[in-house]
């Protein structure tokens, strides 16, 4: 499946609300999930960053499709509840998750 093709099939049509890819060519939903508000949840679309990021945030639950919710914010660093677990991660790693929020 080609990057594109991955991407339109996950597309949240909130174009509005839309980031570009890394190659700036090609559409990519949602907003980075460290920009949601505690209480907000919605599914993740996307992750970007280098391969070993993405593998990364996969290990954790982070993956295309899973449920995503906010639950606080420390000092620009988040807690998000994904699969069951509350992970702790650092708003550098939260801007690499892609989400489309829920309304």
């Amino acid at each position: 499946m080609s990057h594109s093709a991955e991407q339109s099939e996950v597309c949240c049509g909130d174009c509005g609300n839309c980031v570009k890819c890394s190659n700036e060519k090609e559409h990519a939903p949602g907003v980075p999930i460290s920009l949601a508000k505690v209480g907000e949840h919605g599914t993740i679309v996307r992750i970007s960053g280098k391969e070993e990021t993405r593998r990364f945030l996969a290990g954790l639950g982070f993956t295309t499709g899973s449920k995503v919710s906010t639950v606080c914010q420390i000092d620009g660093n988040l807690v998000l509840e994904v699969k069951g677990s509350k992970i702790a991660i650092d708003r550098s790693m939260a801007s690499r998750i892609m989400f489309c929020p829920e309304s």
